[in-house]
């Protein structure tokens, strides 16, 4: 019996609901026509790929992406999404962004907290603020 075999189900189960989320967070909230919020993390690639596909596809127009780090904009501009800053788009409709966990209270707890204070500015500007946990 390999002792490994069960962790890696779990986190292949973990990745497939970790994507399963973003895809809904993203089905359910992110229409035409709005300025959206791109959090940091995991899961918030998944949502991102929703967002380009249905971008690509038209099903979705007329957006701007409002990155949080570094990488996040250059995941923007990987997907070939319209790319805005908080200079110019201080209203935002929506923010998107992933927590490593979510306890009772709703408090979130965070990564490595690199770009933690642009992840705040921009929830803070954000109309609605979308959070994808892994736990």
């Amino acid at each position: 019996k390999n002792p490994i075999l069960p962790t890696m189900a779990n986190n292949d189960g973990k990745e497939i609901c970790k994507q399963y989320a973003a895809y809904l967070a993203v089905e359910e909230n992110v229409v035409s026509n709005m300025t959206i919020g791109v959090g940091s993390g995991s899961t918030i690639v998944y949502a991102v790929n929703k967002i380009a596909e249905l971008y690509s596809s038209k099903k979705l127009e007329n957006i701007t992406c409002v990155p949080t780090s570094f990488q996040a904009e250059q995941l923007i501009l990987e997907k070939k999404l319209p790319l805005g800053d908080l200079k110019q788009n201080w209203q935002l409709d929506i923010s998107i962004d992933g927590a490593d966990e979510v306890d009772t209270n709703l408090n979130c707890i965070k990564g490595g907290g690199a770009c933690h204070l642009q992840e705040k500015m921009v929830a803070y500007c954000a109309k609605r603020f979308i959070v994808i946990a892994d736990y």
